[in-house]
């Protein structure tokens, strides 16, 4: 089932007002820095939260519709939702668990019972089902507490899947599995859902497409490779791993709001004045103790931040210098432990940052 909400919503402190949309069995993952308002669209698409204007539509259903009066509560809105915490009714078993939404639909016990088993034979492994079938959550490790808690969100045939964070509580060893399953059952039963993330990878395995809050707005949105690849906001770069310089269009390049100028390629037609982004990888920046001279680079003083050690490299964070330019805070360069045991460098230190023009890509910024 199809998805189309624009809404706004207002606090003393806050507010939302966006206009998103999904396909039927389409994935559409929801990025953004906490505080963005991500759980507020997850409410108002869930029916927990009423907004102050706007429509909700899951298929040709309305269930918000502030200035025509039409409001569907939460528990008949055909909505499901997975959070980070499995929230399993402790008195219950797994299957019990599972049948819970069928039989409030009015499912005889026996059918929302043989539901729930094929289910949890679908979500838990090499045959676990059996075992766990019939045990309550306190019986169950967090991994298996969250697959039932899959299983339940999906027993009811919800219109529209929530997905919130997943697997952020989830360890590093269950996690890649948990997100394999998300992956299968959401495919597999053509389900049109939300994923609202902080992670790259989860969007880029599950989510068709994204969009990026900020500050309760769209800043970004489209195709997960296309947003993650190109991203046009800090935040955005930062989960996708890249570097971003933001500034206006000028030259062969980008014009800082110091006055600096990041030499790089344009990607699509950008006009002279024009709101654009530097975008690239770690990977490309050059470190160097002194000042480097030679051939033409773009070259930034930075103070060092923090060493972080990410497999077979280690990410140097930069900080302004003092009187230094602003924009240079979080960019990062990845390089080899004998780089950094050449600098001898440690947090505090002073060094340059380079990186070619050839490796920087300037993009238009959406209005």
């Amino acid at each position: 089932m199809s998805l189309a909400a624009r809404f706004r919503l207002d606090r003393p402190a806050f507010s939302i007002d966006v206009d998103l949309s999904a396909e039927a069995g389409e994935v559409l993952a929801v990025l953004g820095p906490n505080g963005a308002g991500k759980s507020t669209l997850l409410g108002v698409l869930s029916g927990l939260l009423r907004p102050d204007s706007g429509v909700v539509r899951v298929a040709d259903r309305v269930v918000t519709d502030v200035e025509g009066g039409v409001f569907v509560p939460a528990h008949r809105r055909g909505v499901g939702l997975l959070a980070q915490q499995a929230l399993l009714f402790p008195h219950l078993t797994a299957v019990g668990n599972v049948a819970f939404g069928p039989r409030a639909q009015g499912v005889p016990r026996r059918e929302a019972e043989a539901r729930a088993r094929a289910l949890l034979a679908d979500v838990l492994p090499n045959g676990a089902s059996e075992t766990l079938a019939d045990r309550k959550p306190a019986q169950m490790s967090g991994g298996q507490q969250q697959r039932v808690a899959l299983a339940r969100a999906i027993a009811p045939g919800p219109g529209l899947l929530l997905l919130d964070e997943p697997l952020a509580a989830l360890d590093v060893d269950a996690a890649p599995a948990m997100r394999s399953l998300l992956r299968r059952m959401i495919r597999d039963g053509k389900q049109t859902a939300v994923l609202v993330t902080h992670s790259a990878l989860d969007a880029l395995v599950l989510a068709d497409r994204v969009v990026v809050l900020t500050a309760g707005r769209v800043v970004e949105r489209g195709p997960t490779r296309e947003v993650l690849g190109r991203p046009r906001s800090a935040f955005t770069a930062r989960i996708a791993g890249l570097d971003l310089v933001p500034g206006v269009r000028e030259g062969d390049g980008l014009r800082t709001s110091d006055g600096a100028l990041v030499s790089g390629r344009a990607s699509g037609e950008i006009a002279a004045g024009d709101d654009a982004v530097a975008v690239f990888p770690p990977s490309a920046v050059s470190v160097f103790a002194d000042e480097p001279h030679g051939s033409p680079r773009n070259v930034v003083a930075v103070r060092l931040a923090a060493i972080e050690p990410r497999g077979d490299v280690v990410r140097l964070r930069a900080a302004p210098r003092t009187g230094g330019p602003d924009w240079v805070d979080g960019l990062a360069a990845d390089v080899t432990p004998a780089a950094v045991a050449d600098l001898g460098v440690e947090p505090g230190s002073d060094l340059w940052f380079s990186v070619k023009a050839t490796e920087v890509e300037i993009h238009a910024v959406p209005v």
